[in-house]
């Protein structure tokens, strides 16, 4: 996969590949999803974090309140697959309150 992303964004920094593969392969693993990002997708979303200038950190985030990653659309093309993620994550954020 990181070969594919060089070609694609030679100069982009590994930090934020690094961090962005991170939550890619865990969208990948939510249980349900009818379509699982592919590896366009992921090109689709590392240009719109680079075009809006997310830094890495933004992707590496533990706050519960804050468990859904920027631009998430991107990854996530199928809109039952969005509304899925975000009931997981509101979900998630609810149980670590209590």
């Amino acid at each position: 996969m990181q070969k594919i992303i060089d070609v694609h964004y030679p100069d982009i920094k590994q930090k934020l590949v690094s961090e962005a593969l991170n939550v890619f392969y865990q969208i990948r693993d939510v249980p349900g999803l009818k379509k699982k990002p592919s590896t366009s997708e992921l090109l689709d979303w590392l240009k719109l974090l680079l075009n809006e200038d997310i830094p890495p950190e933004a992707l590496k985030e533990k706050d519960s309140t804050k468990l859904i990653p920027p631009l998430h659309g991107a990854l996530l093309k199928n809109e039952q697959d969005v509304h899925l993620f975000e009931r997981l994550a509101f979900l998630a954020r609810r149980e670590s309150r209590n």
